[in-house]
């Protein structure tokens, strides 16, 4: 069981939803989360911080925000600092796609890109058999039944990039979006990005992403497809 399974069935729906939010404002606004924490989310005052950005949301994001705490908690159970750090940047990160007045959209790609960074901040890494927050955007893909559907539900605007739910063929798009997805999930893991691996990850996706033998036929080789996520 890799940590796509895991995150499956231990990552809280409303966690996912978290995830998304706490990234989309990065995607927005780059280092929005260590802007967010500044200086004072590395001491004791950075809980007072957090619970004044609580008290300002409405009680469906403080659902979210209390699942995320506890993913994190149950990630990072000695170090309750940078739970307490990524929850002060996840409730300012709500709090500032809520008071947009636009809804902001985000792709799957850029997600998984930005989950990279966030795990490296947070001091987190995918790991086999342990559920990780931030989740993979086909975690989210999986909850919801697809990646549009998961950013309705956390109040994101839908995007326009992606296949929709019991789509069978994948446009181009789709499968540059997949195959950033990978890339970026193996970097996080400081995997290798093979065919081989590629293959696994399809199968646990079961439909949600082209099957390898697609991929390599789209791009014209594996190398290829690869080259096009750099």
């Amino acid at each position: 069981m890799n940590d796509h399974t895991a995150d499956r069935s231990h990552t809280s729906s409303p966690a996912v939803l978290g995830a998304l939010l706490y990234l989309a404002a990065e995607v927005l606004e780059p280092g929005f989360a260590a802007k967010a924490s500044g200086t004072d989310a590395k001491s004791a005052g950075a809980g007072t911080k957090a619970d004044a950005a609580v008290s300002k949301l409405n009680p469906r994001d403080q659902e979210i925000l209390t699942e995320v705490e506890l993913a994190l908690a149950s990630q990072l159970p000695d170090d309750s600092p940078a739970v307490t750090r990524t929850l002060a940047e996840v409730s300012s990160a709500i709090g500032f796609i809520r008071s947009r007045s636009e809804k902001p959209s985000l792709t799957a790609a850029k997600y998984d890109a930005r989950r990279a960074d966030a795990l490296t901040r947070i001091g987190a890494r995918s790991t086999k058999g342990a559920s990780v927050w931030p989740p993979t955007s086909q975690t989210a893909v999986q909850r919801f039944g697809s990646w549009n559907d998961a950013l309705k539900a956390a109040g994101l605007a839908i995007s326009s990039v992606g296949r929709a739910r019991g789509q069978l063929r994948f446009d181009a798009a789709a499968y540059d979006t997949a195959i950033a997805a990978f890339v970026a999930d193996c970097e996080s893991r400081e995997a290798a990005a093979t065919y081989q691996s590629y293959t696994e990850y399809a199968a646990e996706h079961k439909g949600a992403v082209p099957s390898a033998a697609a991929v390599r036929k789209f791009y014209g080789s594996w190398n290829s497809a690869l080259a096009s996520a750099r």
